[in-house]
């Protein structure tokens, strides 16, 4: 088997992949170097990969998704959930960044949550699931 040819791949077309890099360095992904591609970014999260693209560097494979990609809204309906044991830290992070907020931190049913858009308006969410908050309600015996 060929080394990453079973992880589940993201990919993101960004106006400035060294930006895009850095933040997502600083939530915790690692890069894969990759110089003989300067337009694109490898980045991993456990199992899973982050492709960065350049939008208007990096090739496209048809007219269409292109004019679609550089003229619209980017990823509309897309969201990327990404794990944290520090919600609050992230938090201070995407603030401390200028990155818009749209959904401040709440809790859900199965973690503590917020919503914000990364450089290009890419949307996100960071979740802190309880059992890293704090421990686990114990079960009523049966």
């Amino acid at each position: 088997m060929l080394r990453g040819s079973k992880q589940l791949k993201v990919g993101l077309r960004v106006h400035d992949l060294d930006r895009s890099c850095a933040l997502y360095l600083k939530l915790g992904f690692k890069q894969i170097p990759h110089p003989d591609q300067p337009t694109l970014r490898y980045l991993t999260y456990g199992h899973t990969w982050l492709i960065l693209s350049g939008l208007y560097t990096h090739g496209y494979h048809n007219a269409g998704r292109e004019q679609a990609a550089k003229t619209g809204p980017v990823g509309s309906g897309f969201v990327l959930a990404i794990p944290t044991d520090d919600l609050d830290g992230v938090y201070r992070l995407w603030k401390e960044e200028g990155l818009p907020v749209t959904l401040e931190p709440e809790d859900v049913f199965w973690a503590r949550i917020f919503y914000g858009l990364d450089p290009d308006g890419y949307e996100i969410m960071f979740e802190q699931h309880y059992e890293e908050l704090r421990p686990l309600p114990m079960q009523a015996a049966t």
